[in-house]
């Protein structure tokens, strides 16, 4: 499966695996969070882990952070809107591209498609490691009395 990222200052990078694309994600997120922290003038050291995850979802609230697509998903809406074939051609080159290994300006016709899909969230390619479920799942393990 192949995975297009589209980072806060609209530039945009294709992966080939989940572990990439989280991994991309944690990096653009924490290069925000270090400059809004030093805009702010605020120093980790002094701050409380509240005032962090707060710090977060400042961050969040600015910057968006990144937005996850399968490229599938981006060829098949610009099918169901109609898009010329050029554009579809030229999408589907751009993701199996050896340009897209490094971030480049997201192209102006695929904005408007990823505007319509719903991105992934980062989350959902962690194996779900930071859902509650995970806390509350049976143990596998047995009392022995």
């Amino acid at each position: 499966m192949k995975y297009a990222v589209l980072s806060p200052n609209q530039m945009l990078i294709c992966f080939d695996h989940s572990e990439q694309v989280a991994e991309y994600c944690l990096r653009v997120d924490n290069h925000e969070l270090n400059e809004y922290a030093e805009d702010q003038e605020y120093t980790y050291e002094t701050m409380t882990p509240t005032e962090i995850g707060q710090l977060y979802t400042e961050v969040g609230a600015v910057y968006g952070g990144c937005q996850i697509y399968e490229t599938r998903d981006i060829l098949e809406m610009l099918k169901e809107q109609g898009a010329d074939q050029a554009y579809i051609d030229k999408a589907n080159e751009l993701f199996n591209s050896s340009s897209l290994n490094n971030e480049i300006r997201c192209p102006g016709f695929l904005e408007d498609v990823l505007g319509e899909i719903t991105p992934i969230c980062p989350a959902q390619m962690t194996d779900g490691i930071y859902f509650m479920r995970n806390i509350d799942s049976p143990r596998e393990e047995k009392d022995n009395g």
